[in-house]
């Protein structure tokens, strides 16, 4: 009994074996000629037409996606929310924020202090959500009440372009 055991266990280390070095020589002839571009680590918008796959912007930023928010797919059937009533917060952020999947005054409401750091660094506007108290303002609008800049987006008394 004993032997047939060790034999099964030294046939496994022998398979292990082979299939290291075969998987070695195939991923090494596979050619991977990926050589990163100056654009590589800042681009967003810019979409490689030659490329049939588009890449997930989350992974050409540097940003540890550890403290990234909760994010969703597409928004809620009702429709999104209006970003720009956050101060902070114009038409060309919002965008990034709904590329994002980030969609509603609730997910913004629910960020930690990590998740700010996050955004922060992940869309170059270092210390903008802090600053402007994006959660603090999100979880007002998300109750259904109004700041005095929301006020004044609705009343197009603030440019929010």
């Amino acid at each position: 009994m004993i032997e047939t055991a060790s034999l099964i266990v030294v046939n496994l280390l022998i398979a292990s074996f082979i299939g290291m070095i075969i998987g070695y020589l195939l991923g090494k002839n596979s050619g991977s000629n990926y050589k990163p571009s100056k654009d590589d680590n800042n681009t967003d918008d810019k979409v490689d037409v030659k490329s049939k796959t588009s890449v997930n912007p989350i992974f050409r930023k540097n940003s540890s996606v550890d403290n990234k928010p909760l994010i969703l797919s597409s928004p809620r059937p009702s429709g999104k929310d209006k970003l720009v009533k956050i101060k902070g917060i114009d038409e060309k952020v919002e965008k990034d924020l709904n590329k994002l999947g980030i969609f509603h005054f609730n997910q913004i409401a629910a960020w930690s202090n990590k998740n700010c750091d996050w955004i922060e660094e992940f869309l170059l506007l270092p210390g903008c959500a802090k600053k402007n108290q994006w959660i603090e303002q999100a979880k007002i609008l998300e109750s259904g009440k109004e700041t005095v800049y929301s006020q004044k987006v609705e009343k197009v008394e603030v440019d929010v372009s």
